[in-house]
């Protein structure tokens, strides 16, 4: 199929920018009609669907449903029908259909059915085999992704994991085949950065704060690291439910003078100088079973590479091995002293800084999106 004169829709669901929104931006210009749906979480700040419909990678159409509430079940139901609503609508013939997770999937399998749709790519950037403590729920979200898998053309996964974790589960090994994994890329400029601009004992953690990033025992574990390194500090980028928590901890622990919060920030841009006046960054995921992460490959250890930083990161996703194999960081296991010695060893070593700061660079080389996509779809003829 030639992607040039092709006609792709992609239908997602929504939060904060992520792969869907990555896809689109490679999309724009290398293909003839491209649309894109975007159903935002119940949870959200702005539920309303949005629809973006490009033509030869200009923006033609854009539109917003109203706002909508009521239970998760409505949303779901709402998701269905405006994604065949807009697909009838605004298009006539769909040659690539990507859903991103089961749901959106089973929306495209509709339309394939009628004939509106060629090829149905299953999109899959999270697995999780306890998704909903509700059991019913839970056995529902199994089901639908059973579905998906079985009545895909191909399956894209962020990890390899996901396919083990699948047959665990009831999917036929008879589609291992279909499924090719395509992880997170760098979506920032990779780029030279002058070392002598970075705070040499800065560290920094970037994300939204939940019980599960481990930024307790990162700022826990900060009370080791000062007393072998008096100039080390901690950055910690970003906002979310735990930030009250974690500011009560620098207190009790003594920290104020050590460890700093941004709270949100807005434009990703200023981030990414945050990232670039560093000396190393931290992913310190917590290695609980019912952790996300474990079956996913995470942004943010990709985010730290492209701006030249090495990373300790515990050995729950994947792409930590992937790390510490190509020595652009340091993997450890979920454990408060090793996070430390870790910390401590790339603070005092000056040689393997710089070292894992070139590697960083080389492996972020890796993953730039363009190079993940032109390979999947490549994969996906």
């Amino acid at each position: 199929m030639n992607l040039k004169s092709s006609t792709v829709l992609i239908v997602t669901h929504v939060y904060t920018t992520g792969p869907s929104f990555r896809l689109e931006e490679y999309l724009q210009k290398k293909v003839k009609n491209l649309i894109f749906i975007g159903h935002p979480f119940s949870y959200a700040k702005d539920t309303r669907s949005f629809l973006r419909v490009y033509k030869n990678g200009n923006l033609i159409k854009e539109k917003k449903f109203v706002e909508w509430k009521g239970p998760e079940l409505f949303f779901y139901l709402k998701d269905i029908f405006l994604t065949l609503w807009w697909a009838l609508r605004y298009s006539s013939k769909v040659n690539y259909y990507i859903g991103v997770d089961n749901l959106n999937v089973f929306s495209g399998f509709l339309l394939k059915v009628i004939g509106k749709v060629g090829y149905l790519v299953f999109y899959t950037i999270d697995y999780i085999p306890n998704r909903f403590e509700n059991k019913i729920l839970n056995s529902i979200y199994h089901f639908l992704d059973r579905f998906a898998v079985k009545k895909s053309n191909k399956v894209w996964n962020l990890s390899s994991i996901m396919i083990d974790e699948r047959e665990k589960r009831g999917v036929d090994s008879k589609y291992r085949n279909k499924q090719i994994v395509v992880p997170i890329g760098t979506s920032i400029p990779v780029k030279s950065i002058k070392n002598n601009d970075r705070d040499r004992y800065q560290i920094v953690h970037m994300g939204h704060l939940l019980e599960k990033q481990g930024v307790e025992k990162l700022i826990e574990a900060m009370k080791d690291v000062i007393v072998k390194v008096p100039k080390a500090h901690l950055l910690v980028v970003g906002g979310g439910p735990l930030e009250t928590k974690l500011k009560r901890d620098v207190i009790r622990f003594k920290l104020q003078k050590y460890v700093k919060f941004t709270g949100f920030v807005k434009e990703f841009s200023e981030v990414e100088k945050m990232l670039q006046m560093s000396a190393i960054a931290v992913a310190p995921y917590l290695d609980s079973k019912d952790t996300y992460t474990r079956y996913t490959d995470p942004g943010k250890p990709k985010d730290y590479l492209a701006n030249g930083l090495p990373v300790v990161i515990t050995k729950v996703p994947q792409v930590a091995y992937e790390i510490e194999k190509n020595k652009c960081g340091i993997a450890i296991n979920d454990d408060k002293k090793e996070l430390a010695k870790a910390l401590i060893t790339l603070l005092t070593n000056e040689t393997m800084l710089n070292e894992f700061r070139k590697n960083a660079l080389i492996m972020a080389k890796k993953y730039t999106w363009n190079k993940i996509f032109d390979k999947v779809f490549i994969e996906s003829k």
